[in-house]
């Protein structure tokens, strides 16, 4: 019986062992699980930053297209004001001239 006895805390011993190992590869993976969970968050974090510099640049390509388009519209206005400029100027140089002729004649 003594022999009996004896395995008996042996068995229970080793189980002992045996279940402190599980409990440190069970917390280790806890750790891991954590880590990994750690981690994803990070990468939601970058995931969604890289998301606000797309919309950044993408606001400033429609910013720099449209200041682009402003430019080229005052850059024509200010072409056919100058086209009109020069057409009075001219228009004002041909009444001269007329006025001259009719000054000279009389």
């Amino acid at each position: 019986m003594s022999d009996t006895l004896e395995k008996l805390r042996l068995q229970n011993e080793m189980l002992k062992n045996e279940t402190e190992e599980l409990k440190k590869i069970i917390r280790g993976y806890e750790n891991v699980l954590k880590l990994n969970e750690r981690e994803l968050e990070n990468a939601e974090e970058i995931q969604k930053m890289y998301e606000c510099i797309v919309e950044l640049s993408r606001k400033e390509l429609i910013m720099a297209t449209e200041t682009s388009k402003a430019r080229e519209s005052v850059s024509e206005l200010g072409r056919d004001e100058l086209m009109k400029a020069f057409a009075r100027i001219k228009e004002l140089e041909e009444e001269n001239k007329r006025l001259r002729e009719m000054k000279n004649s009389t």
